[in-house]
């Protein structure tokens, strides 16, 4: 939106002014702050380094950074911030993607996690003779224990392997 606006012929303030105008809250309400810090005589500068600051979200951490360094050093901002809002975009796509790649995997690991249990239930309903041999002996509780040691391990290395950061 702000691009669209600075193609327009208005300043970059007018452009944060249309955000505060047409965006809803977080966005409206932190545009609103940047730009009273702007009007109030804050350097556009500290403006967006504040509002970085003040919000944890990498895409608005390189938007403030990319306007900041257009400042300094010149440059068309419209093109500039087309082609980072181009790259969000494409973000939040690879990260659908990834997700629904990895959604397979994630089930996976919940039944392969639920699994022994439900095993366990079936073994016990079925003859229950089988399993208090693991409770009842040392080596049988020592075998149940190294199992669920196993298996938290097991867990841990697929969670891992399904978090994948985009």
């Amino acid at each position: 939106m702000i691009a669209r606006s600075l193609r327009a012929g208005h300043a970059f303030t007018g452009g944060m002014q249309m955000v505060v105008m047409e965006f809803a809250d977080p966005a409206r309400s932190e545009f609103r702050k940047t730009l009273d810090e702007i009007n109030f005589g804050v350097s556009y500068e500290d403006a967006l380094r504040n509002m970085a600051a003040r919000v944890d979200c990498p895409d608005l951490k390189f938007f403030a950074l990319s306007v900041i360094i257009q400042r300094q050093s010149g440059g068309n901002l419209a093109e500039i911030l087309d082609k980072i809002s181009h790259l969000i975009r494409e973000r939040f796509k690879l990260m659908g993607k990834v997700q629904a790649l990895t959604g397979e995997a994630r089930i996976s690991a919940v039944i392969l996690s639920l699994l022994p249990f439900f095993m366990a239930a079936a073994i016990y309903v079925l003859n229950q003779g089988y399993l208090e041999v693991l409770f009842r002996e040392p080596v049988g509780r020592l075998m149940a224990g190294a199992a669920l040691v196993m298996m938290v391990l097991g867990i841990v290395a697929m969670k891992r392997m399904i978090s994948i950061k985009v």
